[in-house]
């Protein structure tokens, strides 16, 4: 079979909270930062969880993982998507891949008889939108070459990583694999640097990736300025051009920047009252990805990709219900 997008990524589970300022302060005091991604043990996570239920929150439960939540709204949108995970035989192992099947994503993956728990991740989102993210990769550390599938890549047009699965000794070994694979076999490849703690963590394992081959880079502002050592639009997109001819860099509410082959450009934000940022940049990328699909160009694809994070920001969650991402592209395409 043929697919627009494959994907290998962390398979988690998102258990989502919404937090006061008091409790952000708390988790900066144990190390914890606002906004960012802090990889943490398994017991302590729980501890964390169950220090919100004790305050009465109760949390929403989705399935997650930033390439899984691109590849699902890929999907959603219109493209052909298989994704290739793993996952533990817990509840959670379980939900996730009937998650996948219910959003249309093909894959392979069964849930394995193991000790070490599915991922988790959990996301405090404070009151101005913003998310923290505490994440338990869980089974993900034990993700292998043995995952990678070098049909599935030879059959895809795009072949999407995550920089978060890096973290992983095994993972950063399936992703050179499976980059290998895709210049095997002219598959175009995009990376996500996922957070400026995995850019300034795993820089070194970042670059001998992208240099095995890399088409497209998303990334936000602050990975951009911690991978390119600058601050200054001009001086980014002359580090990036070493590595990649096509390169999107989002910034929020004020929309993103980028280049390809041809032209630089900025594509200015959609104003909304946004109630939770989680998920947003990969809703931005899934819609890219999808634009690209279906031939646009990458600025007309990252001007659908700020369309559609306007709207997911503004629900809670990383995920719409299915008829929203029909109505995403058909209101987008008559712009």
């Amino acid at each position: 079979m043929k697919y627009d997008l494959s994907c290998l990524g962390s398979a988690l589970v998102d258990i989502t909270f919404q937090v006061d300022d008091n409790f952000i302060r708390k988790n900066e005091e144990r190390g914890i930062p606002k906004g960012a991604m802090t990889l943490i043990e398994k017991d302590y996570q729980n501890n964390l969880i169950q220090e919100l239920m004790d305050s009465k929150k109760l949390p929403e439960k989705a399935c997650g993982g930033s390439a899984t939540n691109s590849v699902v709204a890929a999907s959603l949108f219109g493209s052909e998507c298989y994704m290739s995970c793993l996952v533990s035989d817990d509840d959670n192992g379980k939900f996730y891949l009937n998650d996948l099947s219910a959003n249309g994503v093909k894959h392979s993956s069964k849930v394995t008889k193991s000790e070490i728990p599915s991922g988790q991740c959990l996301v405090m989102v404070s009151k101005d939108a913003e998310r923290t993210m505490c994440t338990n990769l869980g089974i993900n550390s034990e993700v292998s070459q043995n995952n990678v599938d070098e049909d599935v890549i030879k059959n895809s047009k795009f072949l999407l990583l995550e920089g978060y699965l890096i973290a992983s000794p095994g993972g950063f070994a399936a992703y050179k694999k499976a980059v290998s694979y895709a210049k095997d076999h002219d598959t175009r490849v995009a990376l996500s640097l996922s957070d400026a703690f995995i850019v300034n963590s795993f820089n070194k394992e970042l670059k001998e990736l992208i240099e095995i081959k890399c088409d497209l880079i998303f990334c936000n502002e602050t990975e951009a300025i911690e991978f390119s050592g600058s601050k200054k639009e001009e001086e980014i997109f002359k580090y990036f051009r070493r590595y990649t001819p096509n390169l999107l860099v989002t910034k929020g509410a004020d929309g993103c920047f980028g280049y390809d082959i041809e032209n630089e450009f900025y594509i200015p934000g959609i104003k909304v009252k946004a109630i939770d940022t989680n998920g947003a940049g990969d809703m931005f990328a899934g819609a890219v990805l999808n634009g690209l699909k279906d031939k646009k160009s990458l600025e007309q694809s990252a001007k659908f990709g700020c369309f559609a994070a306007s709207k997911i920001v503004q629900n809670s969650g990383p995920r719409l219900n299915k008829k929203e991402y029909r109505e995403i592209k058909e209101i987008f395409s008559g712009y």
